[in-house]
Formats: C-alpha cells, structure tokens, sequence
C-alpha cells in the first residue's frame, strides 16, 4: 500500500504536467516557502511557470519518491529525485533555445502541513541544463 502522502505528491506532480494550476493551488498553504523565501501561491505558481511556459512539452517525471508520513513533527516530509523532460522554444532558465530535447535533473524537499505543501527546497543541476543548452562549436553530440 502507498504511503496517502506520496499518493498526494503524485497527484500534485501530475497537476503540474496537466498546467491545472488551480488544482497545484489546492496543494499549497496559503504562503510557501521556496529555499528560504516566502511566497503566496500565485508566486509560486510563477516559479513553476518559469519553466513549464518555455517548453510546452514539459513534464516533471519522479525518479525517486521518498515519504515520511509522521504527522507527529512539524510536517510530513517528501523528498524527491525528478526528471524534467521538454524541449524549450523560449529561454529557459536563462538558456537559449537550441531545438533539442533537455533533461534537468532536480533533487526536491517539501514539507507538509495539514496535508498541504508550506516548504519547499530544491536544487538543480544546471551545469547539466548548461551542458545540454549551450551550443559548443566543434562538439559532436
């Protein structure tokens, strides 16, 4: 049987591949904290936009899922490795559009209250998004 909170965070995954954006709202506490800095939901709902909006095609894949259900602390905890799968047409995350397919690997921590997401730390790998974005002239890829 799957943990109700990982049950949770696939549904709240899906929603960001499906753009059903008041769904994502639903997931959120009113203010969310985003690697330190507070956000009301609309803003945060702008940080994913970020880089859905470049890459039409974009979808957040879950490569590792990790829950801690234990409501007895400050919040349950999910952890997850993702997989962000898309081919940018606009500048993404600071990056040229090059035509290729580009895979962002993202390690996420969230913090559950009440069901609801109030943190969230994430850290990408954008050397790996650079490698893949930046055009070198000579290389063969």
């Amino acid at each position: 049987m799957m943990s109700p909170l990982k049950e949770i965070y696939k549904t709240y995954i899906q929603a960001i591949n499906d753009r059903n954006w008041a769904l994502v709202t639903s997931f959120l506490h009113p203010t969310v904290i985003w690697n330190q800095k507070p956000y009301v939901a609309d803003e945060y709902i702008a940080l994913i936009t970020r880089a859905t909006d470049p890459a039409p095609d974009l979808k957040f894949h879950i490569d590792i899922l990790l829950a801690d259900d234990d409501e007895s602390k400050e919040g349950q905890m999910v952890s997850a490795r993702l997989l962000i799968r898309g081919t940018p047409e606009k500048e993404f995350l600071g990056f040229k559009p090059t035509g290729r397919n580009v895979e962002v690997v993202e390690h996420a921590f969230y913090r559950f209250v009440g069901g609801r997401i109030v943190e969230v730390r994430t850290v990408i790998d954008m050397e790996g998004v650079r490698d893949q974005m930046v055009e070198t002239p000579g290389l063969v890829r």
